[in-house]
C-alpha cells in the first residue's frame, strides 16, 4: 500500500520550528585561478582588450592530492560485492527516500539531472563500479570480471561476466555492451551524450572481440586513474542491442522501462506521488539486493525532504536543509534516531553565453559580464538551497588539490565592487555596447533558486550593463533540449561534474566539442593546454598547466561560473549500509543493492 506525506502538525511544527531556531551551516571557501595579460579569445572575437590585475605569482598549494579512487588493476576480486558484505544484514522491507522532482524525460545518459539518477540508477550496472563499501574511495569491476590495460594504456580489455540477466529475461553479451557504449560515444543525430566530452579527447572506440570481451581502443592513452574513474560512472548503463535498435538509440520516452542489468527493476511511476523498483529476483549477484523495493518521493526542496525525515515518513533524504542537518547532528532527542554526512557534490551552477550569436560570440562582452556578477549577493539569495556549503567559484573545484589561495581568487573577481563594475562597463564600451543590449533571452532551468539567481543576474546586468532581458523558465530536462537546440541567449543553469579531475571537468564543459560545453565556447589556446594536461603525470607540472588554462578562462570567459555546492544526506539509524559517497561525487553510488534495513525500519 502506498505511503501518502500526511505529517501530523505536531511533528510538522515541532521539526519546522527547530529547523527555524538554527542558524545555515555554511563552510568552505573557493579556489580561482589568477588575471594576467589577455589570452587569445574565441574564434570570432574581436579580443578582450581586459587590464590585468595585477597578482603576485601563484604557487601550488602544500601536497593535498585531489581524493580519487586509488584502484588499480591488481586490487581487482572476482565478485567484489557479495551479499556477505554485511555479516549481520536482514533481508526484506521497503526504502522510503526524500527524494527530487520528477523527470522531464527517462535516459539517463541525455541528463546530468539527479532527477533522473536517483532512481534510475538502481535498474543498471556498468563495467566497472565505485565501492559502495568504502564510499566510493575505490573501483571494484561489475558486470566486467576484471580489465586488462595495454602497456602503452591505449588499449582497455574487459571480460564479461557470464550468465548476465537483463530484467527482459534475455541474456548479456559483449555486443549489447558495445552497442550501449557506441551510443555514449557517438550517439546519432538528435542524441544527446550529456558526458561525451570525457572520452572525446582520448580518440575512444569500441569492439567485440568474443561474445564475452569488449575492448576499447583509444588514439590518446587516458591516464590510468582518469580512465578507471570513466568507466565506473553510473550513468552509463548497458542495455539490448535489439530495445536500443527498436527505439533509435534514443530512451527519452521509455527509459525507464529499457531492460537493465541492475539489483532492482522498475515498477511504478505516479507523477508527483512516488517512483518505485522492486528486487530482481534473477539478478546475476546471487544473495543481493537485501531490499524489496525502493519508494522515492518527489519532495521537492530540502525543507520538505527534512521534515520528512525528522517525522519519519522517509528514511533517508539526500540534500536535506543545514539547519535540520545540525539537529539531526547535535540534539539529543534527534542525535541517536539519525546518521548523515556531507556528501561529494560538487554542482555546478553557472551562467552560459549562446556564443552562435552575437554578442556572446565577443570575449569583451562575456568578460564584462563575468566581472559584474557578485557571487556574494548570488550565494545569499539560496538560502535553504546552499546545502550546509556556501559553494564557490572560479574554474577549478573548491577545496581540492588544483585550487588557488582564496586572497588570489578574490583579487582575480576583482572583488572590489567598484573597481569590477567600471572595468565591466569600459570593455562594454570598447566592444560597441556602451548603451547596452535589448531583448535578451534569459533563459533558466526550472528550480526555485535558480529563479532567485536568474532574477538577480536580470537585475544585476541592466543595472551596470544596460542589458535588458526577459526571463524564460524551462523544466530540467526541456532546458537541456533548450541548449542542444540553441534556443537562447544566456543562461542560468546547472550541472554536474563527472569526478574530481580537471581533465574530466574542463574538457567537459569548456574544450571545443565538450559534452557538456553548453556555450559551444571554441578556444584552440585552451584546448592546447588541455591536451598537455591529459597526459602530464608530474602533479606539480599539471598544476601550473592548469592554471594556465584558468588564466585563458578568465580572460575568454566560457560562462559566469559562481557556485560549486556539497550536499548534506541523513538517514534513520534503522538504515544500515550507506556508507557515504566521497570518492565518487553525489550522481554515483545509488545502487542500493548493499543497503539493508533492520527491523525497526522494516516495522513501519
Amino acid at each position: 500500500m502506498q505511503r501518502r506525506f500526511i505529517l501530523s502538525p505536531i511533528s510538522v511544527i515541532a521539526a519546522l520550528l527547530a529547523i527555524s531556531m538554527l542558524a545555515v551551516v555554511a563552510c568552505g571557501g573557493a579556489e580561482e585561478p589568477e588575471a594576467v595579460a589577455p589570452a587569445g579569445s574565441q574564434s570570432g572575437d574581436q579580443g578582450s582588450g581586459s587590464q590585468p590585475v595585477q597578482q603576485p605569482q601563484s604557487s601550488a598549494p602544500e601536497a593535498t592530492p585531489t581524493p580519487l579512487p586509488a584502484s588499480l588493476p591488481t586490487e581487482v576480486v572476482e565478485n567484489p560485492v557479495t551479499k556477505d558484505a554485511y555479516a549481520d544484514a536482514e533481508y526484506g522491507g521497503i526504502l522510503r527516500r526524500g527524494g527530487y522532482g520528477d523527470p522531464s524525460h527517462y535516459d539517463l545518459m541525455q541528463v546530468s539531472s539527479v532527477s533522473n539518477s536517483f532512481k534510475q540508477m538502481m535498474l543498471l550496472n556498468g563495467l566497472l563500479r565505485y565501492n559502495p563499501l568504502d564510499a566510493g574511495k575505490t573501483i571494484i569491476a561489475d558486470l566486467a570480471t576484471t580489465w586488462d590495460v595495454s602497456e602503452d594504456g591505449a588499449i582497455w580489455t574487459f571480460p564479461l561476466r557470464e550468465g548476465v540477466m537483463f530484467h527482459d529475461g534475455t541474456i548479456m553479451t559483449a555486443d549489447d555492451v558495445a552497442a550501449s557504449w557506441e551510443r555514449v560515444l557517438d550517439p546519432p543525430a538528435g542524441v544527446v551524450s550529456a558526458r561525451k566530452g570525457l572520452y572525446d579527447p582520448f580518440g575512444p572506440s569500441v569492439e567485440v572481440v568474443d561474445p564475452q570481451t569488449v575492448q576499447f581502443t583509444f588514439t590518446k592513452a587516458p591516464p590510468l586513474n582518469y580512465g578507471l574513474n570513466a568507466f565506473a560512472l553510473e550513468w552509463h548503463g548497458v542495455f539490448p542491442r535489439a530495445f536500443l535498435d527498436a527505439n533509435s538509440y534514443d530512451l527519452k520516452l521509455n527509459g525507464q522501462n529499457a531492460p537493465g542489468t541492475g539489483a532492482f527493476r522498475f515498477l511504478d511511476h505516479q507523477e508527483g506521488e512516488v517512483w518505485k523498483n522492486e528486487r530482481f529476483p534473477d539478478y546475476w549477484n546471487e544473495g543481493l539486493p537485501y531490499l524489496d523495493e525502493v519508494w522515492t518521493f518527489p519532495l521537492g526542496s530540502p525543507t520538505n525532504r527534512s521534515a520528512a525525515l525528522l517525522a519519519g515518513n522517509v528514511d533517508f533524504a539526500q540534500t536535506v536543509d543545514p539547519a535540520a542537518y545540525e539537529l539531526m547532528q547535535n540534539d539529543d532527542d534527534f542525535k541517536d534516531k539519525f546518521e548523515g554526512q556531507p556528501f561529494s557534490s560538487y554542482s555546478y551552477f553557472a551562467i552560459w553565453f549562446n556564443t552562435d550569436r552575437e554578442p556572446w560570440n565577443d570575449a569583451r562582452v562575456r568578460r564584462a559580464m563575468w566581472l559584474a556578477i557578485d557571487r556574494d549577493a548570488l550565494h545569499e539569495v539560496g538560502g535553504e538551497w546552499l546545502f550546509g556549503y556556501k559553494g564557490g567559484t572560479g574554474w577549478t573545484f573548491p577545496e581540492q588539490a588544483f585550487q588557488l589561495p582564496q586572497e588570489e581568487v578574490d583579487a582575480r573577481l576583482i572583488f572590489d565592487r567598484p573597481a569590477a563594475e567600471a572595468e565591466a562597463k569600459r570593455l562594454m564600451e570598447e566592444a560597441g555596447y556602451a548603451d547596452g543590449i535589448q531583448n535578451v533571452d534569459l533563459l533558466w532551468r526550472a528550480g526555485p533558486y535558480r529563479e532567485a539567481a536568474a532574477q538577480v543576474a536580470q537585475l544585476e546586468f541592466n543595472r551596470i550593463l544596460g542589458i535588458e532581458s526577459e526571463l524564460r523558465a524551462a523544466p530540467f530536462a526541456v532546458w537541456f533540449e533548450e541548449l542542444a537546440n540553441r534556443n537562447f541567449d544566456i543562461t542560468v543553469g546547472a550541472i554536474a561534474s563527472p569526478f574530481i579531475d580537471p581533465s574530466a571537468y574542463l574538457n567537459s564543459w569548456y574544450r571545443c566539442g565538450g559534452g557538456e560545453n553548453h556555450s559551444n565556447y571554441c578556444n584552440a589556446e585552451f584546448d592546447a593546454i588541455m591536451d598537455q594536461v591529459d597526459v602530464e603525470a608530474d602533479a606539480e607540472k599539471r598544476y601550473e598547466l592548469v592554471q594556465q588554462a584558468a588564466r585563458i578562462l578568465d580572460n575568454d570567459p566560457p560562462t559566469i561560473e559562481f557556485w560549486y555546492n556539497r550536499t548534506l544526506a541523513a538517514w534513520r539509524t534503522c538504515v544500515h549500509g550507506i556508507e557515504g559517497k566521497n570518492g565518487a561525487l553525489v550522481h554515483n553510488l545509488d545502487r542500493m543493492d548493499t543497503v539493508w534495513l533492520d527491523a525497526e525500519c522494516q516495522a513501519q
